[in-house]
């Protein structure tokens, strides 16, 4: 492969297009979106892309919000303005932690858990039309790849129960 510097602007972009954070991006972006227009459809007209990323890492039990900032790169002071906002929109609240009275989770309300119920139900239809696109075998594949990077690159980073 040559150098950047010797490569054309054309060169440089189809690569860019190869490389795997622009393809998870990508793909990250575009499922994203559909979900938001899919749970907007279903009455959950609150909800915006913004708020998909930081609902899909609360943990069913409740997760601190050092946690919630770690897991989606941000501030804590960032994080704590966007559950302040799920918290208006009632998919959230904030509870005290039994392990920490310092501490404070963050947790799923009854309508946070509907709201999580119908995004795993459009999640895995959205899914099914990848499967469509690369088989059975290669959603399982990918998957599995997929994990093992994520495991072998921060173990730590697992979502809890």
């Amino acid at each position: 492969m040559p150098s950047f510097d010797e490569m054309s602007p054309t060169e440089i972009r189809i690569h860019r297009e190869s490389v795997l954070l622009r393809l998870l991006l990508r793909v990250s972006q575009i499922e994203t979106e559909q979900l938001a227009g899919r749970l907007h459809a279903l009455g959950h007209e609150a909800v915006q892309p913004s708020h998909i990323r930081l609902l899909g890492n609360v943990d069913t039990e409740g997760t601190r919000l050092i946690v919630l900032a770690e897991r989606v790169s941000t501030t804590r002071q960032a994080v704590s303005q966007l559950v302040s906002e799920l918290e208006r929109r009632g998919y959230v609240e904030r509870t005290p932690d039994p392990d920490d009275g310092r501490a404070a989770l963050v947790r799923h309300t009854p309508v946070g858990r509907r709201l999580l119920n119908d995004a795993l139900r459009e999640m895995a239809d959205i899914e099914a039309g990848y499967e469509k696109a690369i088989g059975r075998d290669g959603m399982s594949t990918l998957k599995h790849v997929l994990r093992t990077i994520a495991d072998t690159a921060d173990p730590t980073s697992t979502l809890g129960p």
